[in-house]
């Protein structure tokens, strides 16, 4: 799954608005963001095989620190514990803890209905996975439904940001239809496209999220 994984990060903004959309967007793929690092470094294992699924070409077959049930359940008690405890002035703060913490195990969920039985319940055994990717349109429709829903449900707490939060669903519309069509060949080179689309994602969602120099302006001047 790709943009669909964002529902879980405007989903936690609208229960937890003091938390900012960009801090959600990295916590909601934050498991992908340590997956690509360790596919880089040769710990963690893909092969690239044409119509391996309908949707990629992606054999994950070894990816049991970041992918499985039992790393999942502590890649997330570690991200709420942390930024507990570096948020100290935080309004609502075990609430936004708690919040990061189901973003980043939503992952792993949200994966478990595309992904081929890859998904380890531990370590790197017992692998599930629904294969809803060997369904192309279905899987298709199924992300853009997550990420539109999410998008339209935070509009409570954008603010005057709305019109932005749209225009970064339809870019994000557009970057998940363009990654069907375009998939890179190599394990190194899927990481470091995925990357680059996370980095560029969390940019775009603090554009999406920050108050626009006039209004702010007006509220100094006040």
């Amino acid at each position: 799954m790709f943009v669909g994984h964002y529902s879980a990060a405007f989903l936690a903004k609208r229960v937890a608005p003091a938390v900012p959309l960009p801090v959600f967007f990295v916590t909601c793929q934050l498991i992908d963001l340590f997956w690509g690092g360790l596919v880089l470094l040769g710990v963690e294992k893909l092969r690239v095989i044409p119509d391996f699924t309908r949707s990629n070409g992606l054999d994950l077959y070894f990816m049991p620190y970041t992918h499985s049930l039992s790393s999942a359940v502590l890649w997330s008690v570690g991200a709420a514990l942390l930024f507990w405890a570096c948020t100290p002035g935080i309004a609502q703060r075990t609430r936004c803890a708690l919040a990061i913490g189901v973003t980043v195990a939503a992952h792993w969920m949200l994966d478990l209905l595309v992904h081929v039985p890859d998904l380890p319940l531990w370590f790197d055994s017992m692998k599930v996975g629904l294969g809803w990717w060997n369904y192309r349109t279905f899987a298709l429709l199924l992300e853009l439904a997550l990420l539109w829903g999410s998008v339209l449900a935070c509009l409570c707490v954008a603010g005057e940001n709305r019109r932005r939060y749209l225009v970064l669903a339809v870019a994000m519309t557009g970057l998940q239809v363009f990654s069907l069509m375009k998939q890179p060949a190599e394990p190194s080179a899927v990481a470091l496209q995925l990357l680059a689309a996370y980095l560029a994602l969390t940019v775009a969602a603090w554009w999406a999220s920050r108050r626009s120099t006039v209004n702010a302006g007006t509220a100094t001047a006040a």
